[in-house]
């Protein structure tokens, strides 16, 4: 396998190997623990065990395309199908129609309860799967993005992604709960992830939504600005962001104002590094983290007993 064996998709844009967003910045794929066939599994405190994420399955898939485009190694390229494979072998039957990759785990903080399904694993494994397609020529992974894009075409209550920001326009959830969170940097993964699909397939459904996600974060990117940091989501703990997701929101917007020519991306993300290199700034963050955590134990914050109705 090598760079001469990619493929141009039967219609569309044919996309770039290596995805544009730069995983090494921000994730350690070194210490990561694998199974026999390669796949990584995450350990959670509270599960008291390791589980599969094809969040981190996706990723570390799209980090060993991009090495095998910077280095031509072709190990990465086999990892990265692997991790394909995975994916394939492990999207299930959703509601509407929607091929997902179901989390079957609970999660404390903002409270989905099992079954549950993410914007970001949809947009990150569809992203993951068209350049496997373009790598491999195969047509199961075409097939899987086609059953994955459907998740962005119905709401969180329909068993879809999509919740709405404060003037309507939609906004993909991280965490699909009753409670809207509206994580960032899981809305703009999601965003890249529809983009892809809309270029590979030359799509207009997913072209069209993808602009009017773009039309909703410059009405409410301001939402997330605090005037010296960025807030992680928009859920009702309001918290602040730590400074590597800081980076990872400026690395994102700069990704899609280059794949939009929206201009208002860019310049926002130009102010969001701005707030990473002032010291006056990164002192306000730490003090604001400071009242944070004291008003969050002092209000026991804990997440709403509703959940979404869940599947038999």
């Amino acid at each position: 396998m090598n760079a001469s064996s990619t493929t141009t998709a039967a219609s569309g844009t044919r996309l770039a190997l290596a995805y544009p967003f730069r995983f090494e910045a921000t994730e350690d794929f070194s210490d990561y623990h694998r199974d026999e066939a390669g796949v990584p599994t995450v350990y959670y405190r509270h599960l008291q065990r390791r589980v599969y994420n094809p969040i981190t399955i996706a990723q570390f898939g799209l980090y060993q395309l991009y090495r095998f485009d910077r280095d031509g190694d072709v190990r990465a390229a086999l990892q990265a199908q692997t991790m394909a494979d995975w994916l394939v072998g492990n999207q299930e039957e959703w509601r509407q129609g929607i091929g997902a990759w179901i989390f079957r785990f609970d999660l404390p903080f903002y409270g989905p309860r099992q079954p549950w399904i993410s914007a970001l694993a949809q947009g990150q494994a569809i992203s993951l799967l068209l350049r496997a397609a373009q790598l491999c020529n195969t047509a199961k992974y075409e097939a899987a993005s086609r059953r994955a894009v459907r998740a962005f075409y119905h709401s969180v209550a329909e068993g879809g992604v999509v919740q709405r920001f404060p003037d309507g326009s939609p906004v993909f959830e991280e965490y699909p709960t009753v409670e809207p969170s509206m994580v960032l940097n899981g809305h703009l993964f999601a965003m890249l992830g529809l983009h892809d699909y809309a270029a590979y397939f030359d799509d207009a459904t997913a072209a069209g939504l993808f602009v009017r996600c773009l039309t909703g974060l410059r009405a409410n990117l301001m939402h997330y600005d605090t005037g010296y940091w960025n807030h992680y989501d928009l859920h009702r703990s309001r918290r602040l962001t730590s400074a590597d997701y800081v980076r990872i929101h400026v690395q994102l917007l700069n990704i899609l104002a280059a794949v939009s020519g929206e201009a208002f991306l860019a310049e926002t993300a130009q102010r969001w590094q701005g707030y990473l290199d002032s010291p006056w700034c990164r002192a306000r963050f730490w003090a604001g983290k400071v009242v944070e955590k004291l008003r969050l134990r002092l209000n026991n914050y804990m997440p709403p007993p509703h959940v979404l109705p869940q599947l038999e």
